[in-house]
């Protein structure tokens, strides 16, 4: 590089982070869709279903409920006054969906932790399984309930467990499916799998 255009701008002023609990990733998927229909754009919309749940909550202890089928961390930032708006609707609308609750950090400590349990995802992959495969696609938002019902009839046709985390906000999806490599026939459907 020999040139870089920069923009400053300032930090949010304010943030309001939850974390929607759900008994299914169709519902999770649901509150997505909704969320973005009522033209609400936040600062982030993580999904991580249960599998990834259970390895972060070993890993960082936070208090996850580990009978959930996903999770939704949702951020909204911006100016003071409008922020605690834009969470009200957002509640609202996990709760149309069927979350069966919507956490809300209470301190600028919970927030951090809960952001250390989503970028500790990955990591926390070990404890799941030996080896993993990580897949990186997009898919427009309002596809994501149809994407997660493929990724979970490709994980049962080819006897593979794969677990969810990722930028649901933007559709941006990590199918991370679970191996052995010491085992040849795992290493075979793992490739058939990330190939569909």
């Amino acid at each position: 590089c020999t040139r870089l255009w920069v923009r400053l701008t300032r930090d949010p002023e304010a943030y309001r982070t939850m974390l929607g609990v759900f008994n299914s990733v169709q519902d999770a998927t649901q509150s997505i869709s909704r969320i973005i229909g009522a033209g609400i754009v936040p600062a982030a919309l993580e999904l991580m279903d249960r599998g990834i749940i259970g390895a972060v909550e070993e890993a960082c202890h936070f208090g996850f409920p580990l009978d959930a089928a996903a999770v939704l961390l949702i951020e909204v930032d911006g100016l003071e006054v409008a922020v605690d708006e834009e969470a009200r609707k957002i509640i609202e609308l996990c709760q149309e969906s069927g979350a069966r609750e919507v956490r809300t950090a209470n301190s600028a400590k919970e927030r951090a932790m809960l952001w250390k349990c989503r970028k500790q995802a990955f990591g926390a992959i070990g404890r799941l399984a030996s080896s993993f495969c990580t897949q990186d696609g997009v898919v427009p938002r309002t596809k994501l309930p149809e994407i997660l019902r493929f990724i979970e009839d490709v994980s049962e046709r080819h006897g593979l467990r794969i677990v969810n985390v990722f930028h649901a906000g933007d559709g941006n999806i990590h199918p991370i499916l679970l191996f052995d490599e010491r085992d040849p026939e795992q290493i075979r459907k793992v490739l058939h799998a990330s190939d569909e």
